[in-house]
C-alpha cells in the first residue's frame, strides 16, 4: 500500500462543488497538517485515526474548524482504548452502510494492514458480511453488529447487544469506539455531499487489494 515514489500523495480530481485550497494557500498554522496529510502513504503505517488530504483541503476553508477536529483525532490516537484492527472495521462497515466510496477505498488498506483478511474486506465490499458469520471472531463479530446497529438504528440497539459489549469492552472502549464511529457517519455525509474524491495514493492502495465489484 506504499505509493511507489511518494509523487502526488493528495492530488486526486477535484471536487465539483467547492474549490480544494492547495497548501501555498493554506495559513501557515495549517501547514503541519497538510504535510501530515500528504505523507500519510509514504511509509504505509498509520498509527492511529487522521484526516486525509482532501478532506484537509476542503476543512482549510475554516482553518479554526480543521484545527479542532484534527485535535479530536489526535486524541484518540493518543491514547487509543480500542484495538486499532477493530476500529477499522467498525469504519469499514459504518462507511459502507453509508455508501461512501471516499472512506471505504481509505480504509480497507488501512484495516487490512491492522488485520482484517482480504476475505472479510470482500465481505464488506460486497455487503453481505451478516451472510457470513464463521468470517469473523467473536469480537469482530460483536463490532459487525454493533456498528451496523448503530448506523441503521441507533435508537433500536437494545440491552442484549449492548450487554455483549459490556462483556467485551469497558466503559472507556465503548464511549470512544461509539465517539469514533459517528463521527464517521459525519464524515461519510461531508464526503459524499462535497463529492470528495479519492487521493491517487489511496486509490492505488485499494486497488492493490484486488477486491471484486
Amino acid at each position: 500500500m506504499r505509493q511507489r515514489d511518494g509523487s502526488n500523495m493528495t492530488t486526486g480530481n477535484p471536487s465539483d462543488r467547492i474549490r480544494l485550497l492547495p497548501p501555498e494557500e493554506a495559513p501557515d498554522t495549517l501547514q503541519s497538517l497538510y504535510a501530515k496529510a500528504d505523507a500519510a502513504m509514504i511509509d504505509g503505517d498509520l498509527p492511529g485515526p487522521t484526516l486525509f488530504g482532501n478532506q484537509i483541503r476542503a476543512l482549510a476553508h475554516n482553518p479554526s474548524l480543521l484545527q479542532a477536529i484534527s485535535g479530536v483525532y489526535e486524541a484518540f490516537a493518543a491514547t487509543a482504548s480500542v484495538e486499532r484492527k477493530l476500529v477499522e472495521l467498525g469504519i469499514l462497515i459504518v462507511s459502507r452502510v453509508n455508501a461512501c466510496q471516499y472512506c471505504v477505498q481509505h480504509h480497507s488498506p488501512l484495516a487490512h494492514e491492522a488485520g482484517l483478511t482480504t476475505g472479510q474486506l470482500q465481505a464488506i465490499q460486497d455487503g453481505d458480511w451478516g451472510e457470513k458469520r464463521a468470517l469473523w471472531s467473536d469480537s469482530e463479530w460483536l463490532i459487525v453488529q454493533y456498528a451496523e446497529q448503530l448506523t441503521r438504528e441507533p435508537h433500536k440497539i437494545g440491552d442484549a447487544l449492548f450487554d455483549e459489549m459490556r462483556r467485551v469492552f469497558n466503559d472507556r472502549q465503548i464511549v470512544d469506539l461509539t465517539m469514533r464511529l459517528a463521527l464517521c457517519s459525519a464524515w461519510n455525509k461531508f464526503n459524499d455531499a462535497l463529492r470528495l474524491d479519492t487521493e491517487t495514493a489511496f486509490q492505488h492502495a485499494f486497488a492493490e487489494l484486488k477486491l471484486t465489484e
